[in-house]
């Protein structure tokens, strides 16, 4: 009886301990779902690094990107996996090269200037059946999500079914243009359009609208602006900032394309979807419709449109300082692609050079990195993915491709080695902190020391002095291609 009655209090111990281990189990983990940011997503269409803190064009005017470069981690040496805006985007958001979501262009045919055949089709043996896009993953592991304007490029009917709200890229306004010109792609310059009739106003409006409203779920926002995409256009006030006359130039050099390789050559001459003007560049082509002058209009308007673009964004920015959720909030901006103005006579995107290619990247995580710093390691957009994870403390699905940053964000004097992009299958760049290596799908190459020569005028692949990093990152971008 006395044993039956000890057995019975033990149990009864036990039980109690147990549910005490429980509640504190539960307290805890709710305790930590509530620490859980809210993360907010932006991505640039068409942006290079012409922003004030990244000092692409001296001209530049972006205070709230600046800003926001001030507050976080401004990432100098990152770049997309594929300078268009398709593949680029989709490599990003499913946090694989492009080699495994196989593809590389826009459209599932290759350019004309590739010859033309169908791309369907072309996957790694170890690309996943079944990937899960950013977005899908999030609202899996618990968070509200929502997305709006440009964030993914065709196939928007997947991305609206995965999300809980959702706004489609509004269609922007056309037409009523002051000057009456019209640029090498079709309409642009300033209209007389009230700002608030803009696709990127009305982007950021729902965007903090969306921003307001409470959940008791932690918050994934993506939000996608559209400018400075082509056309160039934007409301009259952008462009009075920037007075035609006053405009300076991209820096080139004349002779910029004698010692490319045929395959970079003809790069220089295609554009983002076809050949133009054979036999001139893009850019030889600009300066022959209207001479520098329409080269300064080109570059007027663009400038005019990153400014309406910045400052959409900081009416954004502005209002998530007001956190309705009191939790901490993760910022990541960056854009799909870079974008030339003539840099190697070359305009658009559609090319594997450093211009091309490279894109801001700013993160803002609280508790995480010092404000203000900046870091010139290689990363690139396959690196997004499985960054926002760690930031959201969310798994990592186990076949993402990508690194994650928050080892360069904890510790700024930890090291990358390669960042590695392509253009076509067969056409693939290696990034380090100091050097680029080109090689196209005939086995020609380029090679640029980017301390010495910023614009990339200078092609090393010749040089004696450089042979062993052209070995060395030619070892690693062969064995890319082949994983």
């Amino acid at each position: 009886m006395i044993k039956s009655r000890t057995l019975l209090i033990t149990n009864k111990k036990n039980i109690i301990l147990q549910t005490l281990a429980l509640v504190i189990l539960i307290t805890i983990s709710f305790a930590e779902a509530k620490k859980k940011p809210d993360v907010v997503f932006i991505i640039v269409d068409d942006l290079n690094d012409w922003i004030g803190a990244m000092g692409g064009h001296p001209q530049s005017k972006t205070p709230n990107l600046d800003a926001l470069a001030k507050q976080g981690v401004l990432f100098t040496n990152a770049h997309c996996n594929a300078p268009q805006c398709g593949p680029s985007r989709t490599s990003l958001l499913h946090g694989l090269y492009p080699k495994s979501t196989g593809r590389y262009f826009n459209s599932t045919k290759r350019p004309a200037f590739f010859g033309d055949q169908l791309m369907q089709g072309i996957t790694s043996s170890n690309a996943p059946e079944n990937p899960v896009i950013l977005q899908q993953h999030f609202k899996q592991n618990g968070y509200r999500v929502v997305s709006g304007g440009k964030v993914a490029h065709g196939n928007t009917a997947k991305l609206k079914e995965q999300v809980d709200d959702y706004l489609n890229r509004p269609q922007d306004v056309r037409g009523n243009f002051t000057d009456g010109k019209s640029n090498l792609w079709g309409e642009g310059g300033p209209h007389n359009h009230a700002e608030e009739e803009t696709g990127d106003y009305k982007v950021a409006q729902w965007a903090i609208e969306k921003w307001r409203k409470v959940s008791e779920k932690p918050l994934l926002m993506t939000i996608g602006f559209y400018r400075p995409h082509r056309p160039f256009n934007a409301p009259k006030a952008y462009f009075e900032k920037f007075p035609l006359e006053s405009i300076q130039l991209p820096e080139i050099q004349a002779d910029d394309l004698a010692d490319l390789p045929p395959y970079g050559k003809a790069l220089a001459r295609s554009n983002a979807h076809k050949d133009l003007f054979k036999p001139r560049t893009v850019h030889e082509q600009i300066l022959h419709l209207g001479g520098e002058k329409e080269w300064k209009y080109m570059v007027q308007s663009y400038l005019a449109c990153i400014n309406y673009v910045d400052n959409q964004i900081g009416r954004l920015l502005d209002e998530l300082r007001n956190n309705p959720r009191k939790r901490d909030t993760v910022i990541v901006l960056t854009s799909d692609h870079g974008w030339n103005l003539g840099e190697k006579t070359h305009w658009c995107k559609a090319a594997i050079w450093r211009d091309t290619t490279r894109v801001p990247f700013m993160v803002v995580a609280p508790g995480v990195s010092k404000a203000g710093l900046r870091n010139n390691q290689p990363i690139s957009h396959v690196d997004i993915y499985p960054s926002l994870c760690d930031f959201a403390g969310i798994p990592k699905p186990k076949y993402l491709e990508g690194r994650s940053i928050l080892p360069l964000l904890k510790d700024p004097s930890a090291t990358r080695d390669f960042a590695f992009l392509s253009y076509g299958p067969q056409n693939t760049a290696a990034q380090s902190e100091q050097f680029r290596y080109l090689r196209y799908e005939d086995g020609s190459e380029e090679l640029y020391d980017h301390k010495k020569d910023p614009h990339e005028w200078i092609n090393l692949i010749g040089n004696k002095n450089y042979q062993s990093i052209r070995k060395k990152m030619r070892a690693q971008v062969l064995d890319f291609q082949k994983k």
